[in-house]
């Protein structure tokens, strides 16, 4: 037969499981939870910031191009540009001083004014004279992919090419003016890396592409990051706000150039080391784990501890000990299991006191009828009458022995009453010990340890002689060298009465001391004495037997001090 290994557990094993997965269950949810929303929310902050950052570098690029824009223009509109470069010049002289004067100084100036123009240089059809990277043939440009373009529109044209970034526009002058003049204006090859500052982006892609999804900068130059850029503009097609597993990715469309700035970041780059998080929320769980499971030990042992503490009583009430105090604090399914084993307990011990009684009154009853046999009046004649006549022989002997016994049965029948004296007591179990003395031929010493107060306290007959007759025949009788002794005291200890009988036989062992107390023995007495002890004057009195075997047995006798004639 197959025994489940469970039903083994004790109950607060049973228990502590049980709440370590309760709340094992919600705080494993609890975590992944949180990793997930913890995550999410860097996500979505780090979108926030990359859209503000966004918005900053499109709009520090758009001010930047207005003002280039600007300067374009002021050229574009200068009437004496269109003068300059719409008619043609017959005098080199009068050609020198319009440049000199009028071109040089504002095409200076507007570089002056902005450190991130490299170059402007006029594209004219005029028959002005060349002057390096100011003043150029048209038809130097006009195989370029930017030429019809530019001037066919009246609009600012912005383009990269080959690393250059550069801006076109027309000349416009009088109507009559047929001439082809372009304004050409290029920036620095730094413009977007000092306008954008990639480094403050925190491993983020700024990247900005024209209408033809070409790639007008990126502030990452790695071969893998501009392919995985390129994939992600084939893939997206440039979709506002695009957003994927793997990248967030944020597009703004300047209309200055018509250009599209994108920021790409990866969203493991922008969120915490997935192992930070998880080691953050392991240290978060196991912090809540530790102090669950001190509660949850807490509760096991004060739920248990109840339980516990209803079986030690029942273990107790097992081995016989039916004098339990158990006190019922709670009203639930423990609390009146609890008050039922109190009902139960009270029951037995009502039923056990009533044995006890009706079996020390059947044998007080026999003991009586034994007396009454007894005739008192002959008895005392009769030892009266061998006193007399062994005091006419002179046999002083025969003569103590007679008034012992004489002594000695008079304490016994006590005329009928089961209550004496301790005084009374004393003297009877004096008399005993003066009989065995001479039956002993005066061999063991017998010293007396009484305290007067204990005199005139009341208490049962028939006590202290039976323990004396078994230390004699036990303990003296049974010494096989040294002289015997035995130790009577008697002390009063706060509301009871205490009497020690100690001899130095040759003891016993501790399994027969116990039994000697809790079932007849052969050849002992004590156990009827202990019962008497415990029904007259309750569980808490009694005997006790202590004892070592080659040093001797000590009895010691508790009864109470009040007074108590309902026998």
């Amino acid at each position: 037969m197959k025994i489940n290994f469970k039903n083994k557990w004790k109950i607060k094993h049973k228990l502590f499981i049980s709440y370590i997965a309760v709340i094992m269950i919600p705080l494993m949810i609890l975590g992944i939870y949180s990793y997930q929303q913890s995550k999410q929310l860097q996500v979505q902050q780090s979108n926030i910031v990359l859209q503000d950052s966004l918005k900053k570098m499109e709009d520090s690029l758009t001010y930047k191009l207005q003002r280039f824009n600007a300067a374009i223009e002021l050229i574009s509109y200068n009437p004496n540009f269109s003068h300059i470069f719409n008619e043609e010049y017959k005098s080199y002289y009068d050609m020198y001083i319009d440049l000199k004067d009028t071109v040089d100084p504002l095409l200076n100036t507007a570089l002056f004014l902005n450190s991130d123009i490299a170059r402007i240089t006029i594209y004219t059809e005029n028959n002005l004279t060349e002057r390096l990277n100011s003043i150029m043939p048209i038809s130097k440009v006009e195989h370029e992919f930017w030429y019809k373009e530019s001037l066919n529109s009246a609009d600012t044209h912005w383009y990269a090419q080959n690393g250059r970034i550069f801006g076109v526009r027309r000349i416009f002058g009088d109507i009559n003016y047929d001439k082809k003049n372009l304004i050409y204006m290029e920036l620095i090859p730094k413009f977007f890396f000092n306008s954008l500052k990639p480094s403050e982006l925190n491993g983020s892609t700024v990247v900005i592409t024209d209408q033809q999804l070409n790639i007008v900068y990126a502030s990452n130059d790695s071969q893998d990051q501009l392919a995985a850029v390129r994939q992600l503009l084939q893939q997206s097609k440039l979709k506002p706000n695009t957003e994927n597993a793997q990248y967030i990715w944020l597009n703004r469309t300047m209309k200055e150039s018509g250009w599209t700035i994108s920021l790409i970041a990866s969203s493991e780059a922008l969120t915490i080391k997935p192992w930070k998080i998880i080691r953050a929320t392991i240290i978060i769980e196991a912090a809540c784990f530790v102090i669950l499971l001190g509660m949850i030990w807490l509760f096991t042992r004060v739920f248990v501890r109840r339980i516990h503490r209803l079986n030690t009583k029942m273990r107790m009430v097992e081995e016989g000990i039916f004098t339990i105090n158990l006190k019922v604090h709670s009203q639930d399914e423990i609390g009146e299991l609890e008050l039922r084993f109190v009902k139960m307990l009270t029951s037995i011990n009502l039923l056990i006191e009533e044995g006890y009684k009706s079996k020390i009154i059947q044998r007080e009853a026999e003991l009586r009828a034994l007396q009454s046999q007894i005739n008192p009046h002959f008895l005392y004649n009769s030892l009266s009458i061998i006193n007399w006549k062994a005091i006419e022989i002179k046999a002083t002997d025969i003569s103590n022995v007679a008034g012992i016994l004489a002594t000695f049965y008079r304490t016994t029948l006590n005329r009928g009453n089961d209550m004496m004296s301790v005084r009374d007591e004393l003297l009877n179990t004096r008399s005993y010990l003066e009989m065995q003395l001479i039956m002993h031929d005066h061999d063991f010493d017998v010293i007396y340890e009484l305290e007067d107060d204990i005199l005139d306290y009341r208490m049962i007959k028939l006590v202290l002689q039976p323990i004396v007759e078994n230390a004699i025949e036990h303990g003296i009788d049974q010494k096989r060298s040294g002289k015997g002794e035995l130790r009577i005291s008697g002390k009063l200890d706060g509301e009871a009465i205490v009497f020690t009988v100690q001899d130095n036989g040759p003891g016993m062992d501790k399994k027969l001391s116990e039994d000697i107390l809790v079932k007849q023995s052969k050849g002992y007495g004590i156990y009827n004495v202990h019962e008497r002890i415990r029904v007259q004057y309750g569980s808490e009195y009694g005997i006790a037997i202590q004892s070592v075997i080659g040093i001797g047995t000590q009895v010691t006798v508790r009864i109470s001090s009040h007074l108590q004639d309902d026998f």
